[in-house]
């Protein structure tokens, strides 16, 4: 069962690379009594975070996200241990081998200029380049963003449970949501087999 003396302020569903990034946040913004529920053990978080390949590609069409996706690669990139960070700068490389996808990225590159991120529109030739397995009579052009690449997601989760842990943050493993109680039409609790965390 779970202790009925602890109540957290703010219970997170998940203790994967969102739900760990929202826990580290909160704290970063003075918050406490937070705890952290995950299906899973914590050293293997499931979803997104174990078997997806992590590409991190700042542009979008929306400026706020784009802002997200470069506040992300700041921060992976700050966090680090024993010298290592969680993020694998290689850089992004998008191919137009149409008209319609080579004006895509025309804009593209116009909304990476726009919004601060560092963006090139390259030939066919630059291309092959960087990627010297294309199919070089298909490709029309390309961008490419020196500042993209790929998150360490797992490494990240890792890092950031430490961090957490030590600001106060609690971690619930092994433990599955199956509801959410209301009362009042407030959320008062989230329920797991193992009782309600209130």
């Amino acid at each position: 069962m779970l202790s009925k003396m602890y109540s957290p302020r703010v219970v997170i569903i998940g203790a994967g690379i969102v739900g760990t990034n929202v826990a580290d946040e909160l704290v970063a913004r003075g918050w406490t009594n937070i705890t952290v529920v995950d299906q899973g053990p914590l050293d293997m978080p499931g979803g997104s975070t174990s078997h997806a390949p992590g590409l991190v590609f700042q542009t979008n069409i929306c400026k706020t996200m784009t802002l997200f996706a470069k506040y992300t690669v700041e921060k992976l990139k700050a966090l680090e241990e024993d010298g290592e960070n969680c993020f694998n700068q290689v850089g992004g490389l998008e191919i137009a081998t149409d008209e319609a996808r080579l004006a895509e990225i025309k804009r593209k590159h116009g909304y990476a200029q726009s919004w601060g991120i560092e963006a090139h529109l390259i030939s066919p030739e630059e291309c092959m380049e960087k990627y010297p397995l294309l199919n070089k009579e298909q490709v029309l052009g390309g961008l490419h963003i020196p500042t993209d690449g790929l998150a360490k997601a797992a490494r990240a989760v890792q890092l950031l449970i430490n961090r957490t842990r030590k600001a106060g943050v609690q971690y619930i493993d092994k433990t599955p949501v199956t509801g959410i109680a209301k009362a009042d039409g407030h959320v008062t609790g989230v329920e797991t087999p193992n009782g309600t965390i209130p």
